[in-house]
Order: structure tokens, then sequence, then C-alpha cells
């Protein structure tokens, strides 16, 4: 089996375990306090590839619940000094490996600021666990190339500890972890029954939580598939890119409370220009909840179809072109 595949595919039970031993102990962990102590009226996130897309998330869910300034930055613009200077804020920096240059050399930055560095990864013997301020080692095996399941787990992660830390009931956590398994078999079927091999051309629409979810979903397809994807804000679609609209595109809408009108209007205009369109969320073509927090089994349909994409054009999901684990300047 491609690696890859069986790290995709192991979400499917692994969430459920992940859920039970660490996220839902996570609140009674030194860092957790740490993290809530040093909040403030503004917080930095800060990460490159799909580690930018997690900050992207995780900064409009901070704004959202917490109700302080968030700030989303590509580690290389703050590796680079791109930025305004910004003194002693709480920054979370994302390496999964916890090695990529732009990140390393983004936290001597931040620190040199004043700042204090939580650094996210999944190896406890990095460079960025041992030099950030608040080392955080999420207990999560990920191999392949591509990024896959320990998104998920640590956007999961986060979030329930936004949720925790502002006092809000976290049930619903547990109910769609719970669902996740039965979502993978939905988004596998849903994706299966797809002719892959007509379509040239991927698109992500999501607003909010959900446009950083859509830019990773685009960014999975490009990495597996090395087929062209685009991810924008949902109605921002409308303004310009839907030009390069035809029968070769399919598009995924990422579905949110009180849009259903406008969702409806948008999906019977780009069926009229000839696309597929499919939707994730209440009453779409892959249900679920459409919660803020499903956010983190949002991406699973993006993965199977890069996945599968790749699968049906010849190409090794495990080994893409140019891309290595770490990337390093």
């Amino acid at each position: 089996m491609s690696l890859t595949l069986k790290e995709i595919t192991d979400q499917k039970h692994e969430l459920k375990t992940f859920f039970e031993n660490f996220v839902i102990n996570f609140p009674s962990r030194d860092i957790f306090e740490e993290i809530e102590r040093k909040l403030s009226d503004e917080v930095l996130f800060i990460g490159c590839g799909s580690s930018y897309n997690l900050a992207l998330t995780l900064s409009r869910y901070f704004e959202r619940v917490l109700k302080i300034r968030a700030k989303a930055f590509p580690a290389g613009e703050v590796a680079f000094e791109k930025i305004p200077e910004i003194k002693g804020k709480l920054a979370f920096l994302f390496s999964r490996t916890g090695n990529t240059t732009e990140v390393l050399l983004a936290n001597n930055i931040l620190r040199k600021m004043s700042c204090k560095t939580v650094g996210i990864t999944i190896e406890e013997d990095s460079k960025l666990a041992k030099e950030s301020d608040f080392p955080l080692v999420f207990p999560i095996e990920e191999n392949a190339v591509v990024m896959t399941k320990s998104f998920n787990m640590i956007l999961l992660s986060l979030m329930f500890m936004v949720d925790t830390i502002s006092g809000l009931d976290v049930t619903s956590y547990r109910e769609l972890v719970d669902y996740s398994e039965k979502f993978f078999d939905l988004s596998w079927k849903t994706i299966e029954a797809i002719d892959l091999k007509r379509y040239r051309h991927f698109v992500f629409l999501g607003m909010a939580e959900f446009h950083g979810i859509s830019l990773e979903s685009a960014l999975k397809c490009i990495e597996m598939s090395l087929t062209f994807s685009e991810a924008y804000s949902t109605l921002e679609y409308r303004h310009g890119p839907k030009a390069l609209v035809d029968e070769n595109v399919l598009i995924f809408v990422q579905k949110v409370s009180g849009m259903d009108d406008q969702e409806k209007r948008l999906k019977e205009e780009l069926e009229s220009l000839g696309a597929t369109v499919l939707e994730i969320g209440e009453d779409g073509d892959v249900p679920i909840s459409n919660e803020w927090r499903s956010a983190f089994l949002r991406t699973i349909p993006a993965q199977i179809l890069g996945y599968q994409k790749a699968f049906s054009s010849g190409i090794s999901p495990d080994r893409p072109p140019h891309l290595e684990k770490t990337v390093t300047l």
C-alpha cells in the first residue's frame, strides 16, 4: 500500500484513539497553562505550506472564539523581516518535522522581538522543539512527504484548546470524532464514483476557517496528483476566477451555516457553465455538520481525491516531483 494512502486511511481509526488519549487530556498539561497565561490581545501564527494553511485556519478560529486579534504570516516573511516589528506577542510556529528553515529563522526573529514562541511539531528531537520557548510535540507518526493526518489532528487539538480556554461546551467534538469513520467512508465512496480522468482542474471554495481548509485541500491535490488546483473564499470565485470554468472543472464547496440560498445559486451558476459541483456540509454530497469545529475533518475528501486522481493518472503520491518532507534553504 502507498505510504500516503496508509496515513490518509489511518485517520478512520486513529482520530478516535488520538482524541481519547491526547486531546481530552490536553488541558491538564503544563503547556496548556503556559499558553493560557501568555495569551494577550494579539496572537501570531506562522508556518509554511500545509503548516501555513493550518496557521490561517487557526488564526480565524482564535479570533472567533477568544475575541482577540490573530494574524497569520508565511514563515519566510517573518524570517527575513518583511513584517512590521511586533513586540511581546505570543506566536505559534508550525513545522511538522520541526526543521523547516524559514520556521526556525522566524523563531529566532520573534524571540529577538521579545515574543514567546510555541513550537508545534511531531518530532521531539527537532530543532524547533529545542529552540522554541514552549515546545508542543504531538504524539503523531507521519512519514510521507505529503502532510495529511497530522494537519487534522493538530487542528482538532488546538480548536479544542481554544474552546476549553473560553469555557465552551466541547461535547460536539466527541460527536464529530465518533462520526469520523463514517465521514471517511462517505468521502471515499463519493470520490470513487467520479470519473476523475475527465477533470484537469480542481477548485475548492470555503469561507473564514473553511477558506484555510480549501487552501489545504487544493495543495493536497497539487502535491499528490500534480493537478491544477485553486482555492478561494466561496463568493470570491464569482469575481474573475470563474472565467476558467468548463466541463473539465470539478468544484468543491465547503458549506457554512446561513448561506443555503447563496450556495444554491452559486452551484446552479457554476453547473450552468459546465462544472461539476460537490458540496461538503449539511445536506451536501458529503454530509457533515456546518459548525466551524468540523474543520478538522473537512480536508479528508481532498486527501482522498488527491490520492485517487494520482492513482488514476499513474502518478505515485509517495514521490511528488521536486518535493521533500523537510524544506531547507
